[in-house]
This record gives structure tokens, sequence and C-alpha cells, in this order.
């Protein structure tokens, strides 16, 4: 017996600053409304078409990067004849897990627009990716037993879902603590530290908390 399970999560993170130039028709036209990370392609000012925030006097950073995690899963159900109970785990083949930019609710101030800062943005474009990846991995770990098929879906569904959560609540935090530490990126010497974790945990996505 098998059956599947689609679930989605997402996962926002806004980063930060002054100033914006409203683009022209053709930009919009261009400009894709997800944008995959991709290692060989990094992000560019022109991916950051969102309007300067209406509050933005009170804004303390010079970009905000919106970015999101997808993911979904499908998951197999089983009879076990020799323990007499059944059994569900996730597929492995068939885990997808996504993480995109979104370039029109990404924003940059108009005076903001510098290297130092976009390099500060591709960097939380890559942590996220680092937990894109956690993710993945560790979404292939769920396995369950029971004596129904209703509880062992319930409780796979538990597993999954409980996985997704803790790994995107870390994402989250650690986002947060990447901006808190680096100071936005205004301490080069932070700036380098983080930068250097993420090049590991891009490489060994578990490694990271």
């Amino acid at each position: 017996m098998r059956t599947a399970l689609h679930e989605r999560a997402v996962l926002l993170v806004v980063v930060l600053m002054s100033v914006w130039l409203v683009p022209s028709a053709a930009t919009f036209a261009q400009a894709p409304e997800h944008v995959p990370w991709c290692a060989s392609q990094p992000i560019s000012w022109s991916l950051f078409l969102a309007p300067y925030p209406e509050d933005g006097a009170l804004q303390a950073e010079a970009a905000a990067i919106h970015m999101t995690i997808n993911w979904a899963v499908s998951y197999v159900l089983d009879y076990d004849r020799a323990h007499n109970n059944w059994y569900g785990y996730v597929d492995p083949s068939m885990i997808s897990v996504t993480n995109t930019m979104e370039p029109f609710l990404s924003w940059a101030a108009a005076d903001g627009k510098t290297p130092d800062v976009l390099n500060h943005e591709q960097r939380h474009f890559d942590l996220n990716e680092v937990y894109a990846r956690k993710l993945e991995a560790l979404l292939a770990r769920p396995r369950v037993t029971g004596a129904t098929t209703d509880e062992v879906r319930k409780s796979l569904r538990k597993a999954i879902n409980d996985t997704a959560a803790a790994v995107l609540d870390m994402a989250a935090w650690m986002q947060s603590q990447y901006d808190d530490e680096t100071a936005h990126g205004t301490r080069p010497d932070v700036q380098a530290s983080w930068e250097a974790k993420i090049d590991t945990w891009l490489v060994n996505p578990l490694q990271a908390p």
C-alpha cells in the first residue's frame, strides 16, 4: 500500500536599509518570480526589485533579501508480515527541497548597493541553502511502525513535520545570529568568520547547528 504526503514550509528571512528607484516595466517583465540558489550564479542587485519600505526611515539595514524554503515528500506505508504490523517511511527518491530568492519581495536602498552589502545578502542566501540541504538529508530519516495504517500515517506525518519545523526554526535563528554578530555585515572580521563556517556547512550541512 502506498500513499503520498505533500507538505510545504516557508522560511522568510529579511535583512535590511534606504532609497529606491522604480524598475521599468521591462525589468519586471524579465525578472523571474523565484530565483533558485545556484553556486555558479550569485545574486546581483538587479534581483532586488521590491520598493523601499514605507517605514524606511526606521530601517537599520541597507538591503533585505526574501528567501523561501519549500519542501515536499512522499512516504510509503507497507505491511510487515513477519512482525504483524504496519510500517511507514519517507521515500528518499521523492524528497524535494528548494531554496529560492523572491526578487519582487527583496529590496535595497539606492545608496546601499555596495559590494560588501551584496556579499552579506549572498551569504544569507548561502546560509539558507545550508539548511535546505540539511532538511533534505533529515527528511529521509523518519520511520515508524504501528498496528494500523492510520496510526502509522499519523505518527509518520508528525515525525516529518517535526523534523521540518526543527530545521526551519534553527535556520531562522541562525539567520538572526548571523545578522546580530556581523552587525549586518559591518564587522569585516566577524563577517569573514561566518563566511568560512557557511562554506564548511555547505559541504557538510549536517555539521550545521
